[in-house]
């Protein structure tokens, strides 16, 4: 069904300046079809693929509650829980004047909390005349807080350079440089296989503040058969964040059964790039055997929930990693 609003619109509940547009009980869901335009005061939603909404109130309100270091727009969607991944396109309309608290219409951009951090999306589409903002090819996204804020705002730190070199076709050095830190705390260093879905390696502390060049190096140990692409985000101990440029490398053959993509583990979930048919063991650090199964090369997930915070070691034939689960 085309063009399906958001029902309960005909009735919103006010309260303490929060409107709340959508109510999914807990233990009910609701899906939200591929190519349907769900609109919800000034929200439109409109996935590419199927959303399934459960255990969740939308609302909208004048303030974020995650701090925001970008100036925005007097109109805040908030999802009490955060969303499933959302794919497809979303559209904000606004109201000249007080709402828009002195930021140009040319300079809207959506802004999305994804239930961990601030992201800003550049805009499709910028309308002044209908003043809406749309921003299309959203992929794989988590919906906690919307909004439309400035895409101007000064960077925590200024890339100097970024490089990935191979060695010895078994490793990937990733090396980059930096100029005037201020407030930075941590690069994050990502790798992924295919350029679109990205998994984070590690962590390395930043300067803090530097007005001097810094230099920072990350290897990684166990690159896949085939392409590696690197990125590096860093943040600040106010949650801004910036990319460096994406890097790519390529290795020839196998060096190893399986590479884990992802170490320590953060999210419950292990992530392997099995590079051949080989039997997996998983350990405690006192050699208890957990699991051991059989696996096809390719990309592989396992849920680890339910095994405590600590070291593990995963093992393959003659290769044996220690997993980190946080």
């Amino acid at each position: 069904m085309k063009n399906l609003p958001m029902l309960c619109l005909a009735s919103l509940f006010l309260c303490n300046a929060h409107a709340q547009l959508l109510t999914v009980d807990p233990g009910a869901s609701l899906t939200i079809q591929n190519g349907t335009q769900v609109h919800a005061d000034g929200l439109t939603l409109i996935p590419s693929a199927d959303l399934i909404l459960s255990n969740v109130i939308l609302s909208r309100s004048g303030t974020v509650i995650h701090t925001q270091v970008n100036p925005y727009i007097s109109r805040v969607y908030q999802f009490s829980n955060t969303t499933n991944a959302f794919s497809g396109s979303i559209q904000i309309n606004y109201n000249d004047g007080a709402e828009l608290n002195g930021i140009a219409e040319a300079d809207l951009t959506l802004n999305i909390h994804n239930g961990t951090n601030w992201a800003a999306y550049p805009a499709g589409t910028r309308d002044a005349n209908n003043n809406f903002v749309l921003t299309n090819g959203l992929s794989g996204i988590t919906l906690n807080e919307l909004t439309l804020a400035s895409q101007f705002a000064p960077l925590p730190l200024t890339w100097l350079s970024f490089t990935a070199k191979a060695q010895n076709n078994s490793q990937s050095l990733l090396q980059w440089t930096t100029t005037q830190e201020q407030n930075t705390k941590d690069f994050y260093i990502q790798h992924s296989a295919d350029g679109v879905n990205w998994l984070t390696l590690g962590s390395i502390p930043a300067a803090g503040n530097s007005n001097s060049t810094t230099y920072y190096n990350y290897i990684h140990t166990n690159p896949v058969k085939g392409l590696n692409y690197y990125r590096i985000k860093q943040t600040d101990v106010d949650s801004r964040y910036s990319y460096s440029p994406v890097r790519m490398l390529s290795f020839t053959k196998t060096l190893h059964p399986f590479a884990i993509l992802g170490n320590p583990v953060i999210n419950d979930i292990l992530t392997l790039q099995v590079n051949m048919p080989t039997s997996l063991a998983f350990y405690t650090a006192d050699g208890k055997l957990l699991w051991q199964q059989q696996v096809n090369a390719g990309t592989k997930t396992i849920d680890v929930s339910r095994y405590a915070k600590g070291i593990y070691f995963l093992k393959a034939i003659t290769t044996t990693q220690k997993v980190v689960i946080q």
